[in-house]
C-alpha cells in the first residue's frame, strides 16, 4: 500500500528541485526524504526524479505523477490543518492569573465551565497584569486597572463592604438603631467578636470611616487569618463577625452559614477580567466574562 508521507516529500521534492529543501521544508532529515523517493520509485517502478550537479530534474514519469496527485495532497493537507486547528481551539491551554483568595471566592466553582485544560497562576495584582502585557498570561482577574497597549480590560462587579456574621447573632435591629444613635450602633458591634485579615485591620478601619467618620474602631480583632476565603470558612464554623467583599460572601449567604448587612454604601473597588491582546481569542474572552459575571452577580 502506498504511504501518502511519500507522496507528501514528491510534492516537495518537486516544487523545490531540492532534497536539501525539501529535508527544511518537512523538518525531516535529508537522507528520510531520499529514502521516501526511493520507496515510492520502488512501488510504482518508476524514475521519478534524475539528480544534476544542482538538485534534481523530474523525469516525464515525474511530471504525470505530479499532474495525478498535485490537488490531492492539497486537499489533504488542508483537511489535516483544520482538523488540527479544530483540535488546538478545542484543546487550548487557557492560563489564568488569580490571587489565592479570589480563586477560592470567584473562579474554584466555575473551574471546568472555562475550558478542559485551565492553567492558574496566584500572584498580586502587578505581578498579573503584567504577565497578561508580556503574553505570558491569557488572562487574570484582579481589581481596580485600566486597559493599556496590551491588555484589555472587562468590569465584572462592584465590591462592596458589608458586615458578614453568624446567624447566631442578632442584627436584625442594626439599621434602625443605627439611624437613631450610630453610638450605640457602633456599641452593639464593638461587643462581638471579630475576625480580620491582618492585625492593621484595615477592612475595619475603612468601613468605620465611611460608617461612623472614625479612623480606629475601638476594636481588637480576637482572630487574625490572613486569606479571606479562609477566613470567612472559620468564622461559618463560628461565632462572630467581619467585614469583607459582598460578592465573596455570597456563597456562604445562599447556603446558610453567613448573613450579611451594611450601614452605609462602601463601594471599595471593582473586580476586572483582562485579557492579552495579543493571544486571546475574543470568543474565548466573552465566554469567561459571561461565566464570572453569572457567577459573581446577585
Amino acid at each position: 500500500m502506498i504511504n501518502l508521507e511519500w507522496l507528501r516529500t514528491f510534492r516537495v521534492v518537486y516544487k523545490t528541485k531540492s532534497l536539501s529543501k525539501a529535508s527544511e521544508l518537512l523538518y525531516i532529515s535529508q537522507p528520510t526524504v531520499s529514502q521516501h523517493i526511493r520507496s515510492l520509485e520502488g512501488y510504482l517502478n518508476k524514475k521519478l526524479f534524475v539528480r544534476k550537479s544542482k538538485g534534481v530534474l523530474e523525469t516525464d514519469e515525474g511530471k504525470i505523477l505530479n499532474t495525478m496527485v498535485s490537488g490531492t495532497i492539497e486537499s489533504l493537507e488542508e483537511i489535516e490543518n483544520k482538523i488540527g486547528q479544530k483540535y488546538l481551539k478545542e484543546n487550548r491551554i487557557i492560563s489564568i492569573g488569580i490571587s489565592s483568595h479570589l480563586f477560592q471566592t470567584v473562579l474554584g466553582d466555575v473551574l471546568q465551565s472555562i475550558g478542559s485544560q485551565v492553567h492558574v497562576k496566584f500572584g498580586k495584582k502587578q505581578e498579573l497584569t503584567r504577565q497578561v502585557e508580556d503574553g505570558d498570561l491569557l488572562f487574570a482577574i484582579v481589581p481596580d486597572v485600566i486597559d493599556t497597549l496590551d491588555m484589555h480590560v472587562f468590569p465584572l462587579v462592584d465590591q462592596q463592604m458589608v458586615i458578614a456574621y453568624t446567624p447566631d447573632i442578632d442584627l436584625e435591629n442594626i439599621h434602625k438603631i443605627y439611624k437613631k444613635d450610630t453610638h450605640a450602633a457602633e456599641k452593639i458591634l464593638t461587643d462581638q467578636t471579630w475576625y480580620a485579615h491582618d492585625a492593621t485591620s484595615n477592612f475595619l478601619k475603612v468601613y468605620w470611616m465611611h460608617v461612623f467618620d472614625k479612623r480606629r474602631p475601638a476594636i481588637v480583632p480576637n482572630y487574625i487569618i490572613p486569606n479571606e476565603f479562609d477566613l470567612l470558612q472559620m468564622l461559618a464554623k463560628g461565632s462572630g463577625m467581619t467585614i469583607a467583599f459582598d460578592s465573596h460572601v455570597k456563597n456562604f449567604e445562599e447556603q446558610g452559614h453567613l448573613k450579611t448587612c451594611t450601614l452605609g454604601d462602601v463601594n471599595f473597588r471593582s473586580l476586572m477580567l483582562v485579557s492579552s491582546k495579543k493571544k486571546a481569542p475574543k470568543e474565548l474572552t466573552e465566554k469567561i466574562r459571561l461565566i464570572l459575571k453569572s457567577k459573581l452577580e446577585f
